[in-house]
């Protein structure tokens, strides 16, 4: 498996693409390097899974010359395995598949592995997290959702549940003794950083905040103190 970031590592700080002006998505992708984000977060959705659409593989393609941040791919689609070939060629470093969309989430694991690609597992906020605790040594990243799947269509902001799940998942990370990188999406705001760090969590994808700031790259910054004021304590 490769290394994943451990709790006391830097906080990675990501931002959800989905929400970008769709009209200039090259663009987009150079604002988000430039302000000093640490990877991109793309949103693949099936419309039936998720409520919606998102980034198909040849997109994601064309995009990648374009930018040295990893893609990472939170996949939310009834049949994951028709998915991830097409995206690994596109360029996809990681891909999070719902645990919920599979009956035998070893098997999917297996045939990722196959594909040569980084795997990871996403989970929906009420989802049990006791279905992840056999599969946590064969993954390199969790992503917990911080609200309902499709609710920031329509306006929902950051669910405040998700933090108890942090904590909870940590914990089941260090009894296993794997270093499993804690993700977390969903309405995730400059408010809620340092409550998610000091819960556990090692990469934030940020959504359509970070968009409407005035100085993005000040932004980040700002992320990144809060984090490390948490992170030096946690040492």
């Amino acid at each position: 498996m490769d290394a994943s970031p451990s709790r006391t590592a830097r906080l990675r700080l990501g931002a959800a693409l989905f929400n970008g002006d769709h009209g200039h998505l090259a663009d987009e992708v150079r604002r988000l390097e430039a302000a000093g984000l640490d990877l991109i977060h793309l949103d693949v959705f099936d419309g039936y899974f998720a409520p919606d659409q998102g980034f198909p593989a040849r997109t994601i393609a064309a995009l990648r010359p374009l930018t040295r941040l990893p893609f990472e791919v939170h996949l939310g689609a009834l049949d994951p395995r028709r998915f991830i070939p097409p995206l690994v060629e596109a360029g996809a470093d990681l891909i999070l598949f719902h645990i919920e969309s599979v009956a035998m989430p070893f098997e999917t694991l297996f045939f990722m592995r196959e594909q040569k690609v980084r795997c990871g597992l996403a989970v929906s906020l009420g989802t049990p997290l006791s279905a992840l605790e056999p599969l946590i040594p064969d993954v390199e990243a969790v992503l917990l959702l911080s609200r309902v799947t499709g609710e920031g269509m329509c306006g929902a902001s950051f669910d405040r549940r998700v933090l108890p799940r942090v904590r909870a998942l940590r914990a089941m990370i260090d009894a296993s003794q794997t270093d499993v990188d804690i993700q977390v999406a969903g309405g995730v705001k400059q408010e809620h950083v340092a409550e998610l760090v000091a819960a556990g969590a090692t990469t934030l994808a940020i959504g359509a905040g970070i968009y409407r700031v005035a100085d993005m790259a000040a932004e980040v910054a700002a992320m990144r103190r809060l984090a490390t004021r948490i992170e030096r304590n946690a040492i």
